[in-house]
């Protein structure tokens, strides 16, 4: 616990720098808390595992899939055209085209 509280201390620094100094000497530190370094970033824990994935119907919302990233186009087709809140503004009708983009959407078009 005592390394979040460090850890938030030091992020909060530029916002609050009287409180966190404060803050920084209640922790048992010494010196101005803005001389500190930031905590390092690790991209690998921020990294998402699925992307969420837009599905349309003739350019209207009509639901959402996740799949992770870079699946491919024919899967994302399948799964869109397979979800229950797409199938009915499908069923009986030609489907003229299917656009999709990578990671991002699928729009179905559809005519009569």
């Amino acid at each position: 616990m005592a390394e979040v509280l460090e850890k938030l201390t030091l992020l909060l620094g530029p916002f609050a720098p009287y409180l966190t100094q404060e803050i920084w000497e209640e922790l048992g530190h010494a010196g101005p808390v803005f001389r500190e370094t930031w905590p390092a970033y690790d991209a690998e824990l921020a990294k998402e595992e699925l992307a969420d994935i837009v599905v349309q119907v003739n350019g209207k919302l009509r639901s959402h899939i996740q799949a992770p990233f870079g699946t491919a186009e024919e899967v994302l087709k399948a799964r869109a055209l397979e979800d229950t809140k797409v199938r009915p503004y499908v069923e009986g009708k030609r489907i003229v085209k299917v656009v999709v983009v990578a990671d991002r959407l699928v729009n179905i078009v559809v005519g009569g």
